[in-house]
């Protein structure tokens, strides 16, 4: 029907509506009528404000609101919104600086008003080159320059029009803020103005000041080097925003702001970009990542078809093969890889970054080589047990078309004609389709090296290829066997996955590289006093007030209230909280989580309650007051996920909290007793220190990842290729990731490839990746009697959880797939009489909010976890779940998001002891340990 509007005798007023923590609500009072809930008192909605002067205004506790009218725990003030003239002109020409940080109003263009504006001609406005100056009085020369400045003055600034006005609302007693900008009217929304406001807030983003810098600096990691210098990114982000580059008597792009032309320009002919010293540079450069290098090997060995005609490449289900990259199939909104990813090893050490090196775990790699052995000798196709690049269509004679006939691998291998996707490229020295020339290997080699690896094989791997291709030059077809073997081994060496010098040029001599030990006693010892930790990952921020809800009391109301359209409210599975000191006696869990449920009632599992990373305890005063230190980047998935793996919250760059508890076990035994496995990536828990102890195997959900035949043939080759301690920071992370792949996988294989479970068919069964995760950390444990191992922690993940847009389909399917997982596993630790020898917590980089954005929920902090195992002290709640989920309740800093009453270390804590960790080196696992006096938990509080 719209709105309703009317004239009224009864006096009309505007007031504001102050929370205790200094956000404002409009208040529109218009005598006995009433007034929309949207602008009536305790129905407004709040937003945040700068308030002037010192920040401060007035509340209930500090001044009793002053003049203003108190109203429960607000203050309600007369509000009078006053309008000046920022720049009068007496301190001449406002900087550039002064007007973006000054000017915060919108102007309309000022030619939109025929003619009531001119353009500044005074030499003082001619001369500033960063902005326009229009105003209604024609000023042509600097001695009337101060009329140019009033309050109807606009400045046009990068296209944009900004007034010379500032608004500011004053409430009395010499409290003031600024009057914050409004597109849609609280009483009468239109959609036209939310769509001028999504444009606006936009606008705003890609004119921010960082947002050059930051592009610029992605670009340049992308484009030529991993960390690149100050001077580099300024140069770059410059161009981004006047829209020119100029080099070499050369201009490049038309002029206007985030032009691609001058930024790309920027970024390759820079002196950093193209300086051959700086190949020679430790940190200069960057690593590869695995979709550019296949498109590489397909476009230098002029992946073709025979006949020459153009048939489309399919590259499909390259994750599921585990190359780790995939058009269009990126597992987060940030990419395959992390832009702020440090390896251990050199890049750490150095204090760089190596981003693309998070895609070099063993999985991975062998998946790389395994598909860069078969397309040589195969072609584009499945061949080998689905490890080449190309899908069962490939090796279709006619595209799409089964029914006219395939190839077999066979008739590929023996380079019969037909396949339709195929190396084509050929030595130029060769003279033919053969060696007709009697070209030399090392020819031959340069040849391949110039077009693969920019020419900068190092002489020690050029002498491998030269035996490589002798090797090969026999039987049928001897020239074409050795260039497909020179072809495939090219790209196992370090050269090919960087972008630098592997060696220094400088430097003449090479060391060898220590080979890793993995001998296995023939009949092992039963392992004794075993403990193992499973972390359970739930990437994207899992929403856990929908896992651990109040029920049967006040707190009940409030979690119905405060959630809407996300509250569950039936299927809840009750459980006792009497003994846990909480606000509700009842408590349930999603009813997705029947099994953990089970566990919980069996006194097999317990929750910790609002958990998430802390510095040191605070309330939202201290909060919003900023007295106390709050962990880095709060609400952002990146850092937050770092953070929480760290546990220490102000260096998401630290190692790992189960990378310092394994150090911590290693120094106290005086040898390598623990052992960590990632079912699932390179995550930064489990990263300790590289003499203390060995870096984390990685595994996949599938198990040990082994080499086909036609790479395992050369395994011999791919490991010398990478034997030598290289400078490159980018060759030694591959060529150490390359030979511990080589050599664990060996090891893994021997002592777990054959393991079976009695669980096997109920990880079957369930049928998700998760499952598959579990079930390899059950073939670890089962094996640790022939691995030796005392100590173990594994790493486990399920992502998703980031549901902006779920209201509830998404978390259940996710939170079935976990409970179904943690099922199997524990009946599988139970048969192998090992349940009460592992833990298993999960986490999550932040919680969620409690209120809905209308489709799903937003990044928050504190959230609700478990803990299971057979020792668990289960059939519990730790720490404390909050005790008002208001908007007026002590720890919600707005929306919902609630400040954590546990830190992560009150847990560590306690899971620490129970592994083995001394008093004494609790302080070194746990570095922000003293800085928290409560809800910190001993073995003793967690454990039986």
């Amino acid at each position: 029907p719209g709105m309703r509007f009317l004239w009224s005798s009864q006096p009309c007023s505007m007031s504001v509506q102050i929370s205790p923590d200094g956000n404002v609500a409009i208040i529109h009072k218009a005598g006995t009528i009433n007034v929309k809930e949207r602008v009536a008192i305790d129905t407004g909605t709040y937003f945040g404000v700068l308030w002037g002067g010192d920040g401060s205004y007035p509340t209930v506790s500090s001044s009793n609101c002053g003049s203003c009218e108190v109203h429960e725990s607000t203050c309600v003030c007369p509000a009078i919104a006053v309008t000046s003239a920022v720049f009068d002109g007496s301190q001449g020409m406002p900087t550039m600086n002064e007007l973006v940080s000054q000017l915060h109003i919108g102007a309309p263009d000022p030619n939109s008003f025929d003619g009531t504006y001119s353009l500044c001609t005074a030499p003082m406005c001619l001369n500033n080159a960063d902005y326009n100056v229009f105003s209604t009085t024609a000023v042509s020369n600097d001695a009337s320059i101060a009329d140019a400045f009033d309050d109807q003055t606009i400045f046009e600034v990068n296209g944009l029009f900004l007034s010379n006005t500032a608004s500011i609302v004053d409430i009395g007693d010499g409290y003031t803020f600024r009057n914050p900008p409004m597109y849609n009217s609280p009483i009468d929304q239109t959609q036209r103005d939310a769509l001028y406001e999504t444009d606006a807030i936009l606008q705003h983003y890609v004119d921010h000041p960082n947002t050059a810098p930051f592009i610029s600096t992605k670009l340049i990691q992308h484009l030529v080097t991993s960390n690149p210098s100050p001077r580099y990114v300024k140069v770059v982000a410059d161009a981004f925003r006047t829209g020119t580059y100029t080099s070499g008597g050369y201009t490049f792009g038309k002029g206007n702001y985030g032009d691609m032309e001058a930024c790309v320009a920027a970024i390759l002919l820079d002196r950093e970009a193209r300086s051959s010293t700086l190949d020679d540079d430790a940190i200069s450069g960057r690593a590869r990542e695995p979709l550019l290098k296949v498109m590489h090997m397909m476009r230098s060995m002029e992946l073709s078809t025979e006949s020459g005609a153009k048939r489309e490449v399919d590259m499909i289900y390259l994750t599921s093969r585990g190359l780790g990259q995939e058009s269009f199939n990126a597992p987060s909104v940030f990419s395959f890889f992390l832009s702020e990813y440090q390896p251990v090893g050199p890049a750490l050490n150095k204090g760089v970054v190596a981003p693309e090196t998070q895609l070099f775990d063993a999985p991975k790699l062998i998946s790389f080589m395994n598909g860069l052995f078969s397309l040589p000798a195969f072609g584009l196709t499945d061949c080998q047990w689905w490890q080449g690049f190309g899908s069962d269509r490939a090796r279709y004679w006619i595209t799409d078309y089964p029914d006219g006939g395939y190839f077999d691998c066979g008739s590929a291998e023996a380079e019969q004609p037909g396949v339709p996707l195929r190396l084509r490229w050929k030595p130029p020295s060769w003279g033919g389709e053969t060696n007709v020339n009697n070209a030399p290997p090392s020819q031959i080699i340069d040849e391949v090296d110039l077009l693969l690896t920019g020419g900068r094989l190092h002489p020690s791997n050029k002498a491998i290829m030269e035996q490589v291709y002798n090797s090969a030059n026999s039987g049928i077809n001897p020239d074409s066997k050795s260039l497909k073997a020179v072809i495939s081994h090219f790209a196992a060496t370090p050269e090919f996955h960087i972008t630098n010098n592997l060696m220094n040029s400088r430097v003449t001599t090479t060391a060898t590289r220590p080979t890793p030990d993995i001998s296995t006693p023939p009949n092992p010892a039963p392992v004794t006093d075993y403990r193992a930790i499973v972390y359970l990952y739930m990437d994207g921020a899992m929403d856990s007030y929908s896992a651990l809800v109040p029920m049967n009391c006040y707190l009940n109301q409030q979690y119905v209230s405060v959630r809407g359209d996300i509250a569950i409210k039936s299927g809840l599975l009750p459980i006792d909280a009497s003994t846990s000191d909480q606000p509700c006696d009842d408590f349930g869990l999603h009813p997705s989580l029947s099994n953990i449920h089970s566990l919980y009632n069996d006194g097999d599992a317990s929750f910790i309650a609002n958990v998430g990373p802390l510095i040191k305890t605070m309330d939202k005063y201290e909060f919003e007051a900023g007295s106390k230190p709050q962990p880095m980047a709060l609400f952002a998935h990146n850092t937050q996920t770092q953070i929480t793996q760290t546990v220490f919250a102000q260096d998401a760059s630290a190692g790992g909290v189960l990378g310092r508890i394994g150090d911590s076990i290693n120094n106290r035994e005086g040898s390598d007793v623990f052992d960590a496995y990632s079912i699932s990536g390179t995550p930064k828990v489990l990263e300790g220190a590289p003499s203390v102890s060995k870096p984390a195997d990685v595994l996949s959900g599938s198990g040990v990842a082994d080499f086909i035949p036609k790479a395992g043939t050369f395994e011999a080759n791919i490991e010398a290729l990478s034997e030598n301690v290289v400078t490159s920071i980018y060759g030694e992370t591959f060529s150490v990731s390359m030979t511990n792949a080589i050599y664990r996988t060996r090891l893994l294989d021997e002592v777990i490839g054959n393991v079976t479970l009695d669980e096997d068919s109920c990880f079957t069964n369930a049928g998700t990746d998760l499952a598959d995760q579990f079930e390899q950390v059950a073939r670890i444990i089962k094996s640790r009697d022939g691995l030796e191992a005392k100590r173990d922690v594994f790493y486990v993940s399920i992502g998703g959880f980031d549901t902006h847009s779920d209201n509830g389909p998404v978390l259940t399917n996710l939170l079935s797939q976990i409970d179904d997982s943690i099922s199997c596993f524990a009946s599988e630790m139970k048969s192998q009489g090992v349940w009460s020898n592992v833990t298993v917590i999960s986490a999550s980089e932040f919680g969620r909010t409690l209120t809905s954005n209308g489709l799903g929920t937003d990044h928050a902090w504190g959230g609700n976890h478990f803990i299971a195992g057979g020792s668990v002290a289960g059939g519990r709640i730790h720490g404390q779940y909050p005790d008002d989920l208001t908007e007026d309740g002590i720890l919600n800093i707005g929306r919902g998001r609630l400040i954590p009453t546990t830190s992560w270390e009150g847990v560590w804590k306690g899971i620490a002891e129970w592994f083995g960790v001394e008093t004494q080196d609790m302080d070194k696992v746990l570095p922000n340990l003293q800085n928290f006096a409560t809800n910190i938990f001993n073995a003793a509080d967690l454990f039986e």
